[in-house]
């Protein structure tokens, strides 16, 4: 029985140990490696979950959204938690609450020569 259950179309995060496929290397680990990804549940059962992290918005054109993403064993799954996302027609993936207040700007790039000058 999977023990995670979220709604499809939930946006989560996923921390997992993952098969790894190995070639011509001398010495391969003998431990799975911890993966993590983002992405919506689009499917889940009690042996696997499929998490899209890049995927088209359905429209009149595409009556069904194209995707691409990771299938999860789930027991392999080490942490799962569904992430906060705005729901909101304009498919904002953003927190409803500001996570900071302060605004940044980047440092304008130098000129990569200097104008001459008279010493």
């Amino acid at each position: 029985m999977n023990p995670f259950t979220f709604p499809l179309g939930s946006a989560v995060y996923v921390r997992y140990k993952d098969h790894v496929l190995y070639k011509n290397i001398d010495q391969p680990t003998a431990e799975a490696v911890e993966r993590e990804t983002i992405g919506w549940l689009s499917k889940q059962t009690d042996e696997i979950m499929l998490i899209e992290h890049d995927r088209t918005i359905p429209n009149a054109q595409i009556l069904s959204g194209q995707g691409n993403g990771v299938i999860i064993l789930t027991s392999c799954i080490i942490e799962i938690r569904e992430l906060p996302l705005q729901k909101t027609s304009n498919y904002h993936l953003n927190s409803p609450k500001p996570t900071s207040t302060s605004e940044c700007a980047l440092r304008p790039k130098k000129r990569k020569t200097q104008p001459k000058t008279n010493h």
